[in-house]
């Protein structure tokens, strides 16, 4: 049997590493894809000089996409329910996938070995995940027009059908409204919709200075927000004089002054 001497595994050790595999990392562009279109699946690395073997792609356990410079064709797709790959936009650095569905949704990896004589692998992985962005805005209701200090304040926020469902918060002026109800409702087609329930006494502190009273709601949906508000006091207030607001106040008195000179004269005779 042969055994290689220490000078060839010496030799063969200062090659793996001179010649070896480095800064392995997948990206996923864009980080959260809409369902119906593309994402695309960066392989990175750095062969440090090394011959390239192969770089395989895995939707979970599942390989579905290979290339190997050495073959002939050098790209290889194994069928993936749900998968599609453009082979003429995929090479061995990138997978381009068209028409993404919510299935495609998961752990995502990428594994490159290098050839003779250094045979190293890495293997990276990450998460994907595939969208339904809401189709309309969020519906913000409140059960009265008018809110006071002391009244106490119940209303709803809906969102519309997304994937995931969306992740609603409420503010009043601005101020975080803690622990509201909330509840998620399915709507078909894998979709779902969330409703925010409110109830909560007005305090002082939700009024501003002026008296407003802004009921806000936002909604949330992977890189995707919508914001949606409702002006709500205050119920009551008292009248504004006008010469406090009138940004000519001297010329609306002038004609008074100017009466009283005139009839002054014959108010002496």
């Amino acid at each position: 049997m042969f055994h290689p001497s220490p000078l060839i595994l010496a030799l063969s050790a200062v090659l793996s590493g001179v010649l070896g595999l480095r800064n392995v990392s997948l990206v996923i562009l864009p980080q959260a894809v809409e369902r119906g279109l593309e994402a695309q699946l960066l392989c990175q690395y750095d062969l440090e000089g090394a011959p390239l073997y192969a770089v395989k792609w895995y939707r979970g356990v599942r390989e579905f996409y290979r290339y190997s410079p050495n073959d002939n064709p050098p790209t290889k797709i194994f069928p993936y329910q749900g998968i599609h790959v453009d082979v003429s936009a995929s090479n061995a650095s990138q997978v381009v996938l068209s028409k993404v569905g919510f299935n495609l949704s998961g752990n995502l990896s990428c594994e490159v070995t290098t050839d003779a004589p250094s045979f190293s692998t890495a293997l990276v992985s990450k998460e994907l995940m595939v969208i339904e962005l809401p189709k309309r805005e969020i519906t913000l209701h409140a059960e009265k027009e008018r809110y006071d200090v002391g009244d106490v304040l119940r209303g709803n926020c809906t969102s519309a059908p997304s994937k995931p469902a969306a992740i609603l918060s409420a503010f009043m002026n601005s101020i975080p409204v803690n622990k509201p109800e909330t509840r998620v409702f399915p709507s078909g087609d894998g979709l779902q919709y969330t409703v925010l329930y409110l109830e909560l006494r007005v305090e002082p502190a939700h009024m501003s200075n002026n008296g407003a009273l802004i009921l806000r709601c936002s909604a949330v949906v992977a890189h995707y927000k919508q914001t949606a508000e409702l002006s709500l006091g205050p119920r009551t207030s008292e009248p504004v004089p006008e010469r406090v607001t009138s940004p000519s106040q001297s010329t609306r008195m002038l004609p008074c002054h100017l009466v009283v000179i005139i009839l002054t004269p014959f108010l002496l005779r």
